[in-house]
């Protein structure tokens, strides 16, 4: 009897040391994850980790699924394309309402699942589920899921939206104006460095609260977002020669000027504009022509040099670009005299960046040498469409199409990729590839990238574990949002209210006749409404017209508030003409035996 308790001691000992020890060494955590459970040690082991203090096992990696991979979904996307292709609307309205209540209840899922960890005392979420980072910081938790687990309980889960708007004012009382890292049990704001602030905010600005006001518009995020860019401006401390800016970063300034500029178009403040165009000319005036026209990812304002020897293609990096292009845009439409003394070093940069960094068939490698423009490593971009944002963008306010050829080829290139590695086995890299495709597609209509986005999003959902969690740490948000981007997609804009998991809506658009087909079923008896999207462009941010920006949600089917629309009950045949605003207002339905399913056709005037 000792002897097999001191054999199983010295088992469980050596079992702890090697699982440390392949960990170190960074083999897959995968395979220690498959071998524990084949000795049958995965649950003890667990405990001893614990109550040894080194915590826990990691999250296990699913693996990519196959690209000849066979199931019902792809033969449903194929099924969807054909009808397409036939002009059969209806059937591939019906088959999008299958697709689009998939990703719906794949992002519920993942709501309901971080609903559980909501911090009893603060509301906040963690940025992990691993009980050593259970801590809301600012540039993950505040950025990357917080915004869309708010969005999704908008979407999906009405009753929820107010747990979600009592953490955005719990994280305002307790941070103050600038965001920061919180502690819970007990609650309390962790000290950082102020460049760690300054990061962290300009995070939380452009990639957490800048998409709520995207989509949602103005309510107590937008409040947050200005109180946070006011911050901002207030704490501008590096010094350059076109005066006082936030950071020496690219990518804070790159986010800088994406918000800035939204922020002007939406309020028309000057401290935006100038803060913005301050940014600007550092970099249009004295850091790229000081560097080839290559921006560094930091840059030594005071010795007018880089600060590191890398540019980054990838996000944390390429911010900088759409930043530039988005404040052309502004400086374009409005006339503004700075749009002729931006365009110059604007266009060098692009075209540079044509020749620079990229694979043969046009993606971007993640890092280059700013110095010999070489790549530093040289796996691809999965954020390739934040890049080209800043192409379609610089055509779109000149008026041209002359990188419309380059990025058709990048979109084709990347479509062309099946099962591909974006970020590893990371989930995130998918849904950010998919982001990208998602971003463009209004504006450059290939069939093939339709198809690549129906059919590669399987991989990302494959990724996803029974229980809600995909890699259980922030980047579920991501997960979250391309979801919804991609079910919007399927539904053309309209939405369901009250959404549930039984009910399946989807559309399709004849871009001949003009005229969106729109299918709604359930399982059960369903009552609500239909609402229509809006040209959210000029409701929320008054631009003219829509370009592709980063943390966006696409338009596609719009009604204008003003214009007269023709909706004909395809079941009855029956007609009514109603205007823009109540279809965006929700136009009721009901779903029961005898209206089973409900088929329209809506078409304007």
């Amino acid at each position: 009897m000792k002897c097999t308790r001191k054999l199983l001691i010295v088992t469980l000992v050596c079992t702890v040391i090697l699982v440390v020890a392949i960990l170190t060494v960074g083999l897959s955590k995968g395979v220690v994850k498959m071998v524990l459970r084949k000795i049958g040690l995965t649950s003890v082991l667990k405990n001893v980790l614990q109550k040894t203090g080194l915590g826990r096992l990691p999250v296990e990696r699913t693996a990519i699924i196959s690209p000849d991979r066979l199931g019902a979904r792809r033969q449903i996307v194929a099924t969807m394309h054909e009808a397409l292709e036939r002009g059969d609307f209806e059937r591939a309205a019906l088959l999008n309402s299958i697709l689009a209540q998939e990703a719906f209840q794949r992002a519920y899922r993942t709501l309901k699942a971080w609903e559980k960890l909501r911090d009893h005392e603060t509301g906040l979420v963690p940025r992990t589920t691993h009980p050593e980072m259970a801590y809301w910081n600012a540039k993950d938790t505040a950025a990357d899921l917080f915004p869309f687990l708010l969005l999704a309980a908008q979407y999906l889960d009405k009753d929820s939206e107010q747990l979600w708007l009592d953490t955005l004012a719990k994280e305002r009382e307790i941070c103050g104006s600038m965001p920061g890292t919180i502690h819970f049990r007990p609650t309390r704001l962790t000290t950082e460095d102020s460049w760690q602030v300054i990061f962290g905010a300009s995070e939380y600005a452009k990639d957490g609260l800048l998409p709520v006001v995207e989509r949602s518009g103005r309510g107590p995020w937008f409040v947050r977002l200005e109180e946070i860019v006011q911050a901002l401006i207030d704490k501008a401390h590096v010094e350059t020669p076109a005066g006082k800016i936030c950071s020496s970063s690219t990518e804070v300034n790159g986010e800088m000027l994406q918000v800035l500029s939204r922020l002007y178009w939406a309020t028309k403040k000057e401290e935006y504009l100038r803060m913005a165009e301050r940014i600007a000319e550092a970099y249009l005036f004295h850091v790229l022509p000081n560097n080839q026209y290559l921006p560094a990812n930091d840059w030594n304002f005071p010795q007018g040099e880089p600060a590191s020897s890398y540019f980054r293609f990838r996000d944390h990096g390429n911010e900088i670009i759409a930043g530039l292009a988005e404040l052309y845009f502004l400086e374009k439409m409005q006339g503004r005299p700075q749009a002729a003394r931006y365009r110059a070093g604007l266009k060098r940069l692009l075209d540079l960046l044509l020749v620079v960094g990229r694979t043969e068939d046009g993606l971007w490698c993640n890092t280059v040498d700013v110095k010999t423009h070489q790549p530093l490593d040289q796996r691809v971009v999965d954020t390739w469409g934040y890049i080209l944002n800043a192409y379609q963008t610089f055509d779109l306010a000149e008026g041209t199409s002359i990188y419309a050829d380059e990025i058709k080829r990048t979109m084709r290139a990347v479509a062309a990729r099946k099962s591909f590695p974006w970020e590893g086995q990371s989930h995130d890299g998918y849904a950010d590839t998919l982001e990208s495709m998602l971003y463009l597609l209004p504006w450059f209509d290939i069939s093939e990238c339709h198809y690549w986005v129906d059919d590669e999003i399987e991989v990302m959902f494959a990724m996803q574990s029974a229980s809600g969690f995909v890699s259980e740490d922030y980047l579920d948000g991501n997960f979250i949002r391309t979801s919804l981007l991609y079910a919007t997609y399927k539904t053309q804009g309209v939405m369901v209210h009250p959404w549930r998991e039984d009910v399946r809506l989807g559309a399709a658009y004849d871009r001949d006749k003009k005229s969106l087909y729109v299918y709604l079923s359930s399982d059960a008896a369903w009552e609500g409404i239909l609402r229509f999207d809006v040209p959210r462009h000029r409701t929320i941010w008054n631009l003219p017209f829509p370009y592709p920006r980063l943390n966006a949600t696409p338009e596609w089917f719009i009604v204008d508030p003003g214009r007269i629309y023709t909706v004909v009950n395809l079941n009855t045949g029956e007609e009514s003409w109603l205007s823009g605003r109540s279809l965006s207002q929700g136009l009721p339905a009901a779903l029961n035996k005898k209206d089973f399913p409900l088929r329209l056709r809506v078409s304007k005037e």
